[in-house]
């Protein structure tokens, strides 16, 4: 008799682990997916305001005319407000502290340089959200994809190191 209840307790106990188990993998699914809209989310409010600023960048290389200037900065500030959103519920701790450094930049009348020195530290800490908290580019590397002129960019490098001092 006790060989039986020994049978019937291990069935029981292995449907039960089995069940469990089934429960956990449902839930790690979950978590998986919720991860990937999250990161999707995320990627696209950080792709969104890099174009923004990349929009930005060619219409000061085009230098349009006043009119044009003014409607596009209107969608521009939509554009900007909407990433402002997206950073807020998307992105990371550190994303969003060094975005709010980049735009008092802004509004505190700094430096062109101290502004684009906020920016480049927003971009470094977009990159490194991205790709699991590493990455290899620095500060020049991006100054010369925006710029395109080694020498420029390190003369800026110099310029916003000896402000920093």
């Amino acid at each position: 008799m006790n060989e039986e209840y020994i049978k019937i307790i291990s069935i029981v106990f292995s449907i039960i682990i089995a069940f469990m188990g089934w429960i956990m993998q449902r839930k790690t699914e979950r978590i998986k997916i919720m991860e990937n809209q999250l990161s999707e989310k995320k990627y696209a409010a950080y792709a969104s305001l890099v174009g923004l600023f990349y929009s930005i960048l060619k219409d000061v290389k085009k230098e349009k005319d006043y009119n044009q200037t003014k409607i596009q900065n209107n969608k521009m500030l939509e554009e900007m407000l909407e990433s402002k959103k997206n950073i807020f519920m998307y992105g990371s701790d550190n994303v969003i502290k060094a975005f709010n450094k980049w735009l008092c930049s802004t509004t505190k009348n700094e430096s062109k340089e101290a502004q684009l020195d906020a920016f480049l530290d927003f971009m470094i800490e977009i990159r490194k959200d991205m790709s699991g908290k590493s990455t290899k580019i620095s500060k020049k590397d991006l100054l010369i994809n925006l710029i395109q002129n080694d020498d420029e960019a390190n003369n800026f490098l110099n310029k916003i190191s000896i402000t920093r001092k």
